[in-house]
């Protein structure tokens, strides 16, 4: 489906019944965030950005954080308490980053890591400098074993770049996130070819805390809505990420 670029007229609202797929807010579990009030402080900061579908996403790298499945799940349990208590209409979920290695796919099954919201789609993570060999040699890996790889943050990959690449990988299945950093870093002129395209699937924030400089979900919805039109920003914030969490937003 392509997009194309548009004129803005008229302002734009944000509507409540975005999705947010990539999230570091879950307390203690990884570098997001660091305690309970910070979670709820984040938790309210993406309700007022329109945000009622949030996907926790904990790293899943044992080299860089010791996994922590018992701080997860209490977390998790608090988080859902305060939403019900706090923030009515959102719904929330539970899922990893995961960090591609050799034995991901052996995690995957023994249950060490999961993925978005108990379904088939991993949020799979690369190495910045990993070449576009490797990344296309993991995404086979995942389809083989029956699941959906998304690909976060694209535009951090130093050698996925070129276009013929991206496009036969999501020929066989591969979906794509953005961070809502990726249309003003140094990318953007194939981020927005991308969008354009109708390849990217996903934005999301990659939100770690209060101060990480990611524009929020409803910025980035707004210049999606402004340089895209309307049908892409529901595409990349509400539909698509609902398809993936199997939520029918009719």
């Amino acid at each position: 489906m392509l997009f194309g670029r548009k004129k803005q007229n008229n302002p734009i609202e944000v509507p409540a019944g975005l999705a947010d797929l990539h999230c570091h807010i879950l307390a203690g579990v990884d570098d997001g965030a660091r305690d309970d009030d910070q979670m709820y402080e984040l938790m309210r900061l993406e309700y007022d950005c329109g945000v009622r579908y949030l996907c926790f996403t904990p790293h899943y790298n044992p080299a860089l954080f010791p996994p922590k499945p018992e701080k997860i799940a209490e977390s998790f349990e608090k988080a859902k308490a305060y939403a019900a208590r706090e923030l009515s209409g959102m719904e929330l979920f539970l899922g990893n980053e995961v960090f591609m290695r050799p034995d991901t796919i052996e995690r995957l099954r023994d249950g060490s890591c999961s993925a978005l919201g108990g379904g088939k789609t991993v949020l799979a993570e690369f190495s910045p400098s990993m070449s576009a060999e490797e990344i296309r040699m993991y995404a086979v890996k995942l389809l083989s074993a029956g699941k959906t790889p998304l690909f976060a943050h694209i535009e951090r990959y130093e050698h996925f770049d070129d276009l013929q690449d991206i496009f036969d990988l999501k020929d066989l299945g591969v979906k794509y996130q953005i961070n809502t950093s990726a249309f003003f870093g140094p990318r953007k002129k194939l981020v927005s070819k991308l969008v354009e395209q109708g390849v990217i699937d996903v934005v999301a924030d990659d939100r770690h805390n209060l101060t990480r400089g990611n524009p929020n979900l409803a910025e980035a919805y707004i210049y999606v809505d402004e340089k895209f039109g309307e049908r892409a920003a529901q595409a990349l914030f509400v539909r698509r990420p609902l398809d993936i969490l199997n939520i029918s937003n009719q």
